[in-house]
């Protein structure tokens, strides 16, 4: 199977499963009712659409290649590292985002993903788009939209992880 189609196929069902978990948040009791599911709901949608552009983009190229596998190498399983690479990443990310705080769990999701999709032979560029990333949004989110990020928290994190600390 040509990786196109595995990147297509996975987006487009990754955007219908958060599309119907999003269905799910409770309604606003206060303003519009799906005031809350707006903003998933778009990427939900984003993402389905993103996946069927993938699918339709590679159907077009397969057909021009004459159909089969060409272009695809079977010895290369790559897409299966960066999809298993990127739901472990976003996984850490959702669990340490709070404790760590938004600056420093951002940097290490951001430079680790980037180390997985970019390779370590681009490491300086991984660490600037890393940087300039994180304090972009950040600055973005404080700044312009006055919200306020987790910051970091070191008793939450001597508490997971079970460190002492306590007097």
């Amino acid at each position: 199977m040509r990786r196109d189609t595995v990147v297509g196929v996975f987006s487009t069902v990754l955007g219908g499963f958060y599309g119907a978990e999003t269905l799910r948040i409770r309604s606003a009791t206060i303003g519009n009712p799906w005031a809350p599911r707006v903003f998933p709901l778009g990427i939900a949608f984003f993402l389905i659409a993103l996946g069927v552009a993938v699918l339709a983009v590679d159907r077009k190229k397969a057909a021009r290649e004459g159909g089969g596998t060409q272009g695809a190498n079977p010895k290369d399983p790559g897409y299966a590292k960066l999809i298993v690479g990127t739901l472990v990443l976003c996984g850490a990310y959702g669990f340490l985002f709070e404790p760590l705080g938004y600056i420093l769990s951002t940097l290490c999701f951001m430079f680790l993903l980037l180390m997985l999709v970019n390779e370590p032979k681009r490491w300086l560029a991984n660490i600037v788009i890393t940087f300039v990333f994180t304090f972009a949004l950040w600055g973005a989110f404080v700044y312009v939209f006055d919200i306020m990020l987790p910051p970091f928290n070191p008793d939450t994190v001597r508490e997971m992880f079970g460190l002492g600390g306590g007097i």
